[in-house]
């Protein structure tokens, strides 16, 4: 057997794993991308950002629910909002619990809080929401009022981003991120957070 050819041989396939291996500084990026999609950077934005929370929902017909989501991203996007998707649960008057597709926003650099609280409360609007909440960095968050004509004060609904379930059962949101268009499987599991003091 040809030494040299056997050496050359190996050369090539050293180059070729490594041209297929990640470097370390790669890996460590993908895994923090991965990390910061969690619950704790939800909570981390919650704290240190200008954020909300919105939905385009309305009731249980799936079909037109996922037109409404498409909608109102877009709108999003236009605006320069990022957002998250996760599913968002919430209480009927009945005592009941709804889904919906939970859209958490932050603030574009260059846009002004006012701005982009307005901006948030006329999306809810359009998309037929009774209320949607806002949150400057820092500050409780607020419950915003959509529908009505002459809408009172926000109100406060927490300062504290919080790990579980809403103790009354009231809005919360999890971490389980929501693929395309669909609302996700209520089987599968979730952490979820809510606004409290």
């Amino acid at each position: 057997m040809d030494n040299r050819s056997t050496s050359e041989e190996k050369d090539i396939n050293i180059k070729k794993a490594s041209h297929s291996m990640k470097t370390f500084s790669k890996f460590m990026v993908e895994c923090s991308q991965i990390d910061e999609g969690g619950l704790s950077r939800a909570i981390s934005k919650s704290d240190t950002h200008d954020s909300g929370h919105i939905s385009a929902d309305r009731g249980s017909d799936e079909s037109a629910n996922r037109k409404k989501r498409k909608k109102l991203e877009g709108k999003l996007k236009k605006k320069g909002i990022g957002y998250k998707k996760s599913t968002g649960s919430y209480k009927y008057d009945d005592g009941s619990t709804g889904r919906e597709v939970s859209y958490h926003t932050t603030k574009p650099e260059g846009m002004s809080k006012r701005k982009f609280g307005k901006t948030m409360r006329r999306a809810g609007k359009e998309a037929g929401q009774e209320t949607v909440i806002t949150k400057k960095a820092g500050k409780p968050a607020r419950l915003h009022d959509t529908q009505s004509k002459k809408p009172g004060k926000s109100a406060n609904i927490g300062k504290k981003a919080k790990v579980g379930a809403h103790p009354d059962g009231e809005g919360e949101t999890g971490e389980t991120r929501t693929r395309g268009s669909k609302l996700s499987n209520p089987k599968n599991k979730d952490r979820k957070f809510h606004y409290g003091n």
